[in-house]
Order: C-alpha cells, then sequence, then structure tokens
C-alpha cells in the first residue's frame, strides 16, 4: 500500500516543517496545500484573502484539495481552514489516507507564529483569534484524524518518527484509522 498522509491542525502547528521531515524519512513526496494555492495563483494567501475574502479563498482550496487527494505516495499538509467544510472532511475520509491531527497550546504557537500581520484570519486580537478558531475547529480535526500528535515540547524528529511509527501500525492493522 502506498504512503498517503495528511497533516492537519491550526496554523503554527507544524504541519510543513513536519510533513517536509516526515516525507523525507518515508522517501515520498511532500505536498502543501498551501504552497500548492500559491504557486496555482500566483499570490500570497494573504492577498487573495484580501482582494477577494475568504471565501474566494475556500474555493480555490477545495479544488486544489480535490486534486491533491488523488495522490498516492505523499505526505500532504493542509492549510488550517482546509478540513472545516463537510465536503472536504467527506472527501478527507473517502481517501483513505491516514490523518494525523497536530495538536498545539495556545503558549506553543505563540511562541511560533508570532502572530504576525501575514495570518488574515488573526487580525485584531491574534491570541483571541486563535482560541476562537480552535475552539471552532479542534473538534472538526479531531473528528477526522486518524491519529493525533501532541506537538508540544517535542522535536520534529520524534514527531516525525512518532507519525511513521502509528502509520506503520496503521498499515499493519495493529490501530484504527
Amino acid at each position: 500500500m502506498a504512503p498517503r498522509i495528511i497533516l492537519i491542525g491550526p496554523m503554527g502547528s507544524g504541519k510543513t516543517t513536519i510533513g517536509q521531515k516526515l516525507s523525507a524519512d518515508l522517501g515520498i513526496e511532500f505536498r502543501d496545500t498551501d504552497q500548492m494555492i500559491v504557486s496555482q495563483s500566483g499570490r500570497e494567501i494573504s492577498d487573495i484573502f484580501i482582494e477577494e475574502g475568504e471565501e474566494a479563498f475556500r474555493s480555490l482550496e477545495k479544488i486544489i484539495l480535490r486534486t491533491a487527494l488523488l495522490e498516492d505516495s505523499t505526505v500532504l499538509a493542509l492549510g488550517g481552514g482546509a478540513c472545516l467544510s463537510f465536503d472536504a472532511q467527506s472527501a478527507i475520509r473517502a481517501s483513505g489516507a491516514f490523518t494525523v491531527y497536530l495538536k498545539i497550546s495556545l503558549s506553543q504557537v505563540s511562541a511560533r507564529v508570532g502572530f504576525n500581520q501575514g495570518r488574515p484570519l488573526l487580525m485584531g486580537n491574534p491570541r483571541a483569534q486563535w482560541q476562537s478558531l480552535m475552539n471552532e475547529r479542534a473538534p472538526i480535526y479531531e473528528g477526522i484524524a486518524s491519529y493525533i500528535v501532541e506537538v508540544d515540547g517535542q522535536s520534529i524528529d520524534d514527531i516525525s518518527s512518532e507519525i511513521a511509527f502509528a502509520y506503520e501500525l496503521r498499515s499493519r492493522g495493529s490501530i484504527d484509522g
């Protein structure tokens, strides 16, 4: 069975960094839906949000996600909101991929992200906005995840190893997901 691993979680949880490490460890391709959107549109995500709005961005993201879910032998990092719609959740489940939720605390994400202005959904009070997003999104992440990794205080190597081990157990039928 060709590895198909999807990383989900909030902005700043390490999906891209961990995904790149995991794909290198497994010897398979890495893809990132946010990077795919920037490459295909020729614009930064924040510019799409500002110029066309979140709805236009989510429409583009949905197209990119559906295409990316067809690929085998890949680690796919999703943007923080890519799995929020019912359609996206259904497509992720139907893909049969091993979906990993990278769970992170507000204190850890604050240190990583710095809540800069390049995060359009965090305008205003970034910490309060992030917590509000997580209150809404955490049940969705948990609901579609095959596996959950607590990333606080762990190294990239340890997280990648944990995911690879869990994937291997799942592929042998040792864990559900």
